[in-house]
């Protein structure tokens, strides 16, 4: 079982469909201390979600096709206000600062995390539910407490389908840069590539949309959430050789009077980028 997994059936908590606020956190382990590093993530991801039940789950990932020992966190709570919680374990939670301090180096010279991570290669983005597209039942969310509609509501692939940070076997991290003047059309095309997608290949496949905030603006951000690592030659194949599929591409989304053309005018060249994630489980150097 992997972490990811594990911590999600102890707690049946947030993740990518149900949440309202995503901090997405990478960091590079060093290679010498990748193993020890990983767990003293499982650790402490395991720790976080059993003291935070019902505000703030964490899944850990690690990417297979890109950068060696590179770990992905996927921080969900309801709202950036539920963040101060995981302040408070920093400063005053003594479990917390033990599994931070404790040494995990006996044999390579001593140390904690600090050691095992290549200094600066922390990064956090700040990941947001696409709004505008997709809206809740009455009464089904509180806006007082969810800082933006879950991104579940943006498909119509029935709920008890959806994969999300705690069911999937691997996760495709897609990124692009919508074109300023664009940005609506841009939006308008990636959830209804989403959707397609997840119409297509209920039970393998679930895609959501998200938008980075306190960041760069009209960067977007796809979660494509797949049963398993394999099934990533389904999404592949759907592309090649489904006609709706192909329509959905071709349509012509920018407008004349900015030169026309189908979805591939509606990014800054370049800047669309995958990164395939698996959930982390020890044992995998």
């Amino acid at each position: 079982m992997t972490a990811a997994v594990e911590t999600d059936r102890a707690t049946g908590e947030l993740h990518s469909a149900n949440c309202g606020f995503t901090v997405h956190r990478t960091g590079q382990l060093e290679y010498a201390f990748a193993e020890e590093g990983g767990q003293f993530s499982v650790d402490l991801v395991r720790y976080l979600n059993n003291s935070q039940s019902g505000v703030i789950s964490t899944y850990l990932y690690r990417e297979v096709f890109g950068v060696r020992d590179r770990l992905h966190w996927f921080v969900h709570m309801k709202s950036p206000h539920n963040y101060q919680r995981l302040l408070q374990l920093v400063d005053h939670d003594r479990d917390y600062q033990d599994i931070s301090t404790l040494d995990r180096l006996p044999g390579k010279g001593g140390g904690n995390w600090e050691r095992m991570f290549t200094p600066g290669s922390f990064q956090e983005n700040i990941l947001c539910p696409q709004h505008g597209f997709g809206h809740p039942p009455e009464g089904e969310i509180d806006p007082a407490e969810v800082f933006a509609d879950p991104a579940q509501y943006q498909t119509a692939q029935p709920a008890e389908v959806q994969l999300t940070t705690a069911t999937a076997g691997a996760v495709l991290l897609r990124t692009g840069k919508a074109r300023y003047e664009l940005r609506e059309q841009c939006r308008y095309f990636g959830v209804q590539w989403a959707d397609y997608v997840n119409q297509a290949l209920p039970g393998v496949v679930t895609a959501f949309l998200y938008e980075e905030i306190f960041g760069r603006q009209d960067t977007l951000h796809w979660l494509i959430h797949l049963r398993s690592l394999e099934d990533y030659a389904q999404l592949e194949e759907l592309g090649r050789s489904d006609a709706g599929y192909r329509e959905l591409l071709d349509t012509t989304r920018v407008p004349a009077a900015l030169g026309g053309g189908n979805w591939g005018g509606l990014f800054v060249p370049g800047t669309l980028q995958d990164t395939l994630l698996v959930p982390y489980s020890t044992g995998t150097h």
